[in-house]
């Protein structure tokens, strides 16, 4: 059996192709440009409402249970930052790791029952889109890490995984009735999205996932849960609701690379540094979002 794919999934299919295609037209500055904007617009705001989310979660009003977790979000952002200060290499790690089961809880949540042990297969499918990344954008990756953790790894320590979790996410989905289905249609986007991974930079080709087929999808999703419904008053009011931490997280974004002494060629270690920072929580204000019934 072929699923017919979503509306959103044909216009994500459609996108990927499109700019793919771009990619050889425009110059790759334009699309870096293009792209970076496209983070620190949609895919920062995406993840500037927890705190709203959590109110809610908690019956909205200022209760302790709320305060607790408002002050504990706030410390593991400040954590965050920290820690890739202080160990580098294992926080990149784990940044990773968070990264990849959130990816893959987005991706899948509509198409498989969202119970807690399927966190490794969603896990496995946002590690596959990392190391895709990595392997197909390995020159950079290798210099980002480098700065960031201070270790060279060779092109072999991306490819075998990404060949690895490529392997057992087919077989995975081949023999889970459930998931079945979506054998042609993931199949499809993986080939595009390895195909766009491959033409332009590292921050085209994350900025592209991140922003098409994480944030977008998260942001619709949010703002039902919150407004219930998706639709410009609900965007309004969930614009209205993230303006401050949204400003605040680019403002410090801004500061720590005016004022703190880095060299010119480590904004990229910073950028996603900082994206792991605010990762963490997000992270697990999602998942609390996704499981308020379980």
């Amino acid at each position: 059996m072929i699923l017919i794919p979503t509306k959103n999934y044909q216009i994500g299919i459609l996108t990927t192709f499109v700019f793919m295609l771009l990619a050889f037209l425009l110059s790759g500055s334009f699309m870096d440009i293009f792209w970076g904007f496209g983070v620190i617009t949609v895919g920062i705001l995406h993840g500037a409402n927890d705190l709203e989310i959590l109110s809610k979660k908690f019956k909205g009003g200022v209760n302790k249970l709320y305060l607790r977790f408002l002050m504990l979000y706030l410390l593991v952002v400040i954590l965050g930052a920290i820690f890739f200060f202080t160990l580098p290499s294992l926080a990149l790690l784990i940044f990773v790791i968070f990264s990849s089961y959130h990816f893959g809880e987005q991706h899948w949540e509509n198409k498989l029952a969202m119970y807690r042990y399927n966190f490794l297969f969603y896990t496995i499918y946002g590690a596959l889109i990392f190391f895709l990344i990595f392997t197909l954008q390995y020159d950079e990756v290798v210099v980002v890490i480098d700065r960031i953790s201070g270790y060279t790894l060779t092109y072999e320590l991306f490819l075998y995984p990404c060949i690895g979790l490529g392997i057992t996410l087919i077989i995975w989905i081949l023999f889970v009735k459930q998931l079945r289905i979506f054998f042609i249609n993931e199949c499809l986007l993986l080939l595009l999205l390895g195909g766009l991974f491959s033409v332009g930079s590292l921050l085209f080709a994350f900025a592209f996932y991140f922003v098409v087929w994480h944030s977008l999808p998260s942001l619709k999703e949010q703002l039902i849960y919150l407004h219930g419904d998706f639709n410009l008053k609900s965007f309004f009011k969930y614009f209205k609701s993230s303006f401050i931490y949204w400003i605040a997280a680019l403002v410090s974004l801004f500061l720590v690379y005016r004022y703190v002494d880095f060299k010119a060629d480590y904004f990229m270690p910073l950028f996603f540094s900082f994206l792991a920072a605010i990762t963490f929580p997000h992270t697990i204000v999602i998942g609390m979002m996704k499981y308020k019934n379980a």
